[in-house]
């Protein structure tokens, strides 16, 4: 019988995120240097429509799952959303995008990533808050 992977070993920066994360009222969403899904809050929850613990998964399974559009409905490749723009360029992105939740609700929302840095040269994740725009605004 094979043993099952142990987990990854995260850095302390991208734990203290974590903990971050889950103590703010805005929706944010972590991922590990590979793109890979470590934690999103309880505010995300409600928008990406199921607990973290239930949706567990890669940065392609991500955007299959989610299905981001533009504006115009048109699909936006992964390589094009707003935290694979953060980690290629290492700066802040900020992007509006719709999807799909995962209980089948559709979300219009603004997304600001930031590629999360221990040292100038080491990449260990990044962080995406997001929110649905007020029609007030």
């Amino acid at each position: 019988m094979t043993e099952p992977a142990p987990p990854k070993q995260r850095h302390i920066a991208l734990i203290l995120a974590k903990d971050l994360a889950a103590n703010l009222a805005s929706a944010m969403l972590l991922v590990d240097p590979d793109g890979d899904l470590v934690f999103f809050n309880e505010p995300a929850e409600r928008i990406l429509g199921r607990p973290y613990a239930e949706a567990q998964m890669s940065s392609e399974e991500l955007a299959k799952t989610f299905k981001p559009v533009d504006e115009s409905g048109e699909p936006i490749p992964l390589a094009d959303l707003p935290l694979a723009a953060a980690f290629r360029e290492g700066v802040p992105s900020h992007g509006h995008l719709r999807i799909e939740s995962m209980d089948g609700r559709t979300h219009d929302l603004e997304v600001v990533a930031i590629p999360l840095f221990a040292q100038a040269d080491q990449l260990v994740g990044g962080l995406a808050v997001f929110w649905e725009p007020s029609e007030e605004a």
